[in-house]
């Protein structure tokens, strides 16, 4: 089964019976991305450790209370928010909202791969970048990527590290359903926030 293939099939797991966003299964899909994070190439590594950081301090504070917390991730940022700790930077709702930000990048970025086939993966990198994260990121954390964006492979490269060969269309098809269907998952989660007054514009 292609990463991508896998992704759908997680994907497909998230969402419980009566429509809640189950923790153990977002952060399933979210650590199936990070391979693919790793081909981006070393200059991507930031990337990566900031997702991996944030999916283990979700799943920490999911281990806290399982029952309540495990079938509905929003469940841990109500009672973060009730709590008034919303608002650390180590808080849980920052956690969501910085890996959700993260995952919107990458699902950003194969898609543009997906609809550009003759876009460089450096060009489309650049784009998506300055078009999601880069208003979150100071000048500091933007010339750090800025640089990453310059060494990553090519667009070949990339795809078959990932297992999608030249002229392969179903592969491409592949990724582009994980794209529409975590995508959603992402924008309920971005509307979640948003409506909730924590989709918090501070650069970093």
């Amino acid at each position: 089964m292609s990463v991508f293939e896998q992704g759908v099939e997680l994907v497909s797991r998230i969402r419980s019976a009566d429509g809640k966003l189950q923790t153990k299964e977002l952060l399933d899909v979210c650590r199936s991305v990070l391979p693919i994070v790793d081909k981006l190439g070393t200059g991507f590594s930031l990337v990566k450790y900031d997702v991996g950081g944030n999916i283990d301090r979700l799943a920490a504070c999911a281990a806290t209370k399982p029952e309540a917390y495990q079938a509905d991730v929003f469940a841990m940022v109500r009672d973060d928010v009730a709590a008034g700790t919303h608002s650390d930077n180590s808080s849980v709702t920052k956690g969501l909202l910085w890996l959700k930000r993260a995952m919107e990048f990458i699902v950003a970025l194969l898609d543009r791969l997906y609809t550009d086939p003759k876009v460089t993966l450096s060009q489309a990198a650049s784009d998506t970048y300055y078009a999601t994260l880069q208003k979150f990121h100071g000048w500091i954390v933007t010339g750090t990527f800025t640089v990453a964006l310059k060494i990553v492979p090519s667009r070949e490269d990339f795809f078959g590290k990932v297992g999608i060969q030249p002229g392969d269309q179903a592969a491409l098809q592949q990724m582009h359903s994980f794209c529409t269907s975590f995508g959603a998952v992402l924008a309920e989660v971005q509307a979640f926030l948003a409506e909730n007054g924590l989709d918090d514009p501070a650069k970093v």
